[in-house]
């Protein structure tokens, strides 16, 4: 058989389902870096026989398989394979008169993510309304009081009596996901690589991890403004023993061969 050039550039994208669920595999999105994994622990036996020393058999353990991601994007699923949590939906709905104690620089944190902001008005009579960028701003969890306004007017004047102010807020919430970390040991997740080489015989290449399990992540940066943001995953490949002989329990390769020359 005539030599073939199989020189590698290579990119591609990983994919994950539950473990055993059967289920269609989904993106985690970009990946930067792929990076399998391996460690041993070696048993020598030296050679008696030679007074020079040596090694008469050696025996070399496979004790891990890892693999290490390093994922671009902020997928909820994502955060929650690194924090060992749980994602649940929250719709989008209308909360009506959430009552707060307001102070002129302080953020109240609403119950849930606000989109906007329909009404707030003193919880004493109902009957006064604050103006929002006047006496208030909105945030990224709630609400700001604002410096100058009647809203502010009417904290200092409770202050006067040693009496605290409050407010009902009307609003809108954000359709969200709200992770809750910490809330499993590290679920089991079926990992697939769907890869293309650009050079050689630019055939395909995929990878297939049977059982993985991802480790929880050893920090998160939430500020990033110099760079795209990274967070560097890394999990440890399981054995499937239901595989049967002659076949990985961990994982496998398919490359194409004889790639059909381009049109």
């Amino acid at each position: 058989m005539a030599w073939k050039k199989e020189t590698a550039v290579i990119g591609g994208t990983v994919k994950m389902r539950k473990a055993g669920s059967g289920l269609p595999f989904t993106p985690v999105g970009l990946c930067s870096t792929v990076q399998q994994t391996h460690e041993t622990n070696d048993l020598t036996l030296p050679d008696a026989t030679n007074p020079m020393g040596g090694t008469y058999d050696k025996l070399e353990k496979v004790t891990r398989m890892g693999i290490q991601l390093n994922m671009r994007e902020i997928f909820a699923r994502n955060l929650a394979i690194q924090l060992y949590g749980t994602v649940y939906d929250v719709p989008s709905t209308t909360v009506t008169e959430e009552p707060h104690v307001v102070e002129v620089g302080g953020t109240c944190m609403l119950a849930k993510m606000p989109l906007t902001i329909d009404e707030i008005v003193d919880s004493a009579t109902g009957a006064v309304t604050y103006v929002e960028d006047v006496d208030y701003k909105i945030t990224g969890a709630g609400f700001e009081v604002l410096a100058g306004g009647d809203l502010a007017t009417a904290i200092a004047a409770a202050a006067v009596s040693e009496e605290t102010f409050s407010v009902d807020v009307s609003y809108t919430s954000a359709d969200y996901d709200e992770i809750e970390a910490i809330t499993n040991s590290g679920e089991e997740w079926e990992l697939m690589f769907e890869g293309a080489n650009a050079v050689g015989q630019k055939g395909k290449i995929n990878a297939h991890y049977w059982r993985v399990r991802f480790g929880l992540a050893e920090s998160m940066d939430f500020i990033s403004v110099d760079d795209f943001m990274g967070q560097t995953v890394t999990a440890e490949v399981l054995a499937d023993n239901s595989r049967g002989a002659g076949r990985s329990a961990y994982m496998k390769i398919n490359k194409q061969k004889n790639v059909p020359a381009a049109a």
